[in-house]
């Protein structure tokens, strides 16, 4: 049977499985309907992963066993702290142990990770932060598994601008995030967008409205539309992953998840 425009799409759709409900079963119920089967792990019951309780492990290998499902990374939210905290060097050593551990009994290949804690608005990366970044991608490697960086706006990488800048000297590949970028004070599409296109593996997607905060991809300061049909001009091959940050409005999953394939129709 041939495939149809809306499946073509909705094949590379992805959400974080939190966005949707905190527990993993609850959230495919949501999703599942929308067509997407893709699942980064962020948050499940007991907390961050890798540190969760075992009966959330245990529900999200039943369902992908049941329900034919890809869990395609983890974000274990290692790299938001100081780059000369204590913690940086737990993260880098326990807390990437433990991920792999996770990483391995779910199969998973992977893990996202941030840039550590801006400390001044305006500075130049500090030094330290590649040398961080350089080892947590060292360690990556030595496990057969894909390490990538994203933009949020408390870390060096906050923008476009910035996070290229990061990528083209670690050689870590990223994850672009057009409203985090908005709120850290850049134009998210074209200008952030135009310097971290190289680098560009993966792509969370929601918009920023800088008095309502996290709002929906048709609303709010980022030119998501723009950005999306911009990236299928530029033949990208990742997937577009809902994370619309509005855990209080059970229907932004399905919101987005219009909106999003709405985009994704007017593409030639």
């Amino acid at each position: 049977m041939p495939v149809t425009e809306l499946e073509k799409w909705t094949e590379r759709l992805a959400i974080i499985s939190d966005e949707a409900s905190p527990g993993f079963r609850a959230a495919t119920e949501v999703c599942l309907p929308l067509g997407i089967r893709r699942f980064e792990l962020r948050m499940l019951e007991g907390g961050r992963v890798p540190y969760v309780t075992e009966e959330s492990i245990r529900e999200v290998e039943e369902e992908v066993a049941r329900q034919h499902l890809e869990i395609v990374g983890i974000n274990p939210g290692f790299g938001k702290v100081d780059v000369d905290d204590p913690k940086a060097d737990e993260e880098l050593s326990r807390g990437f142990d433990d991920a792999f551990r996770l990483m391995d009994r779910l199969s998973v290949r992977r893990m996202a990770m941030f840039t550590y804690t801006r400390t001044d608005p305006e500075s130049a990366t500090p030094e330290k932060v590649f040398q961080r970044l350089d080892q947590a991608s060292e360690r990556c490697r030595e496990q057969g598994i894909q390490l990538l960086i994203e933009n949020v706006p408390s870390v060096w990488g906050n923008t476009g601008t910035r996070l290229a800048e990061i990528a083209e000297k670690t050689e870590i590949e990223v994850i672009w995030d057009p409203a985090n970028s908005e709120a850290s004070g850049e134009q998210a599409y074209p200008t952030g967008y135009n310097a971290v296109r190289p680098f560009i593996e993966d792509v969370h997607l929601k918009n920023w409205d800088p008095e309502k905060k996290y709002v929906y991809l048709e609303e709010g300061a980022a030119d998501i539309r723009g950005q999306v049909l911009a990236l299928v001009e530029d033949d990208y091959q990742g997937l577009f992953c809902i994370e619309s940050h509005r855990w209080d409005d059970p229907e932004a999953t399905r919101i987005n998840t219009r909106q999003l394939l709405g985009f994704l129709a007017e593409a030639p």
